[in-house]
């Protein structure tokens, strides 16, 4: 009778664990490719690779070689992205590009396509790679490197920095793909175009926030200090305004001892909010923001309260 019962448990055992892990087949799936088409030809130096997303797929493996992978002198790009949309730079020549989707259990076969990547002639039809900061990039420092890709034919590269409204606030040339500048405290946008004696391309651009103002100290609202709560659901409530800049949250963190050395719970919170489930006992709590420019506030007071 014990063995019988056994069995049965090790069933349910083994059963329950398959419905956890069971992970969506996909490997029957085709990835419908968009662009480049087979047999496109692409012009300038930029090509932007896109497809449509299949069902139940994680990411997708995605490669370049040329001239094809039958005969292949180099692999230019092996790459897995999350996204269905990818742009690089390519040299003239003939290509073939192929991408099969992923997820933890299972994967499509490859799908292709061949392409030729043509010259443009003049700078025009050229497309400026930025190579960083990356878009939306927020840092504390004021000292920023600026770089981006070179363009055959260029003889300079103008770097605008404008701000939110438009105003251009730098305008330079450089000979580089690099410029140093100091920026002030603020959201700007920064962009770039390459330039010769006849033409220039399309400026790029991206946004970088740089904020260098530490967030306000959060003030502690619940519990109140010294207090008892008759629930183990403990609900936690702070006050603190945002400075304008980059984004900010608040970190909380729960200690069962007075030094603030037992780590008890932790959260982070983007509304002053933050709710736990604690044992019966007496605990300290404090709380401390941050920003992702990487500012950090004062630590607020520190608060008591016990768990009846």
């Amino acid at each position: 009778m014990k063995k019988s019962i056994l069995k049965i448990v090790l069933v349910f055992i083994i059963v329950g664990c398959d419905d956890i892990l069971e992970v969506p087949d996909i490997s029957n799936e085709t990835v419908s490719l968009i662009a480049p088409s087979e047999g496109a030809i692409v012009q300038g130096n930029t090509t932007t690779f896109s497809w449509q997303p299949v069902a139940d797929a994680e990411e997708y493996s995605i490669q370049v070689a040329t001239p094809n992978f039958n005969e292949a002198n180099q692999v230019i790009i092996d790459s897995i992205v999350r996204i269905t949309s990818f742009t690089r730079s390519l040299l003239p020549n003939t290509y073939e590009w192929r991408i099969k989707a992923l997820n933890s259990g299972f994967e499509t076969s490859y799908t292709a396509n061949n392409f030729t990547v043509l010259r443009s002639e003049g700078l025009s039809g050229n497309t400026l790679i930025l190579e960083s900061p990356r878009n939306n990039f927020a840092t504390n420092e004021t000292d920023i490197t600026l770089s981006w890709q070179a363009i055959e034919g260029a003889t300079e590269y103008r770097v605008q920095i404008l701000e939110n409204n438009g105003t251009i606030v730098f305008d330079e040339a450089f000979t580089e793909t690099t410029a140093d500048l100091t920026f002030s405290e603020g959201s700007f946008n920064w962009q770039v175009r390459a330039e010769n004696a006849t033409e220039n391309t399309l400026f790029s651009s991206r946004n970088i926030i740089v904020d260098i103002t530490d967030p306000n100290a959060p003030v502690l609202d619940s519990p109140a200090n010294n207090g008892s709560i008759n629930t183990n659901d403990v609900d936690f409530n702070w006050i603190r305004e945002d400075i304008p800049g980059s984004r900010e949250l608040d970190s909380i963190f729960i200690y069962s001892d007075m030094s603030l050395q037992n780590l008890v719970a932790r959260g982070q919170s983007l509304d002053r909010s933050f709710t736990t489930n604690l044992e019966s006992d007496t605990y300290f709590w404090i709380v401390q923001a941050f920003d992702d420019a990487g500012n950090e506030s004062r630590v607020s007071a520190t608060r008591t309260f016990t768990v009846n």
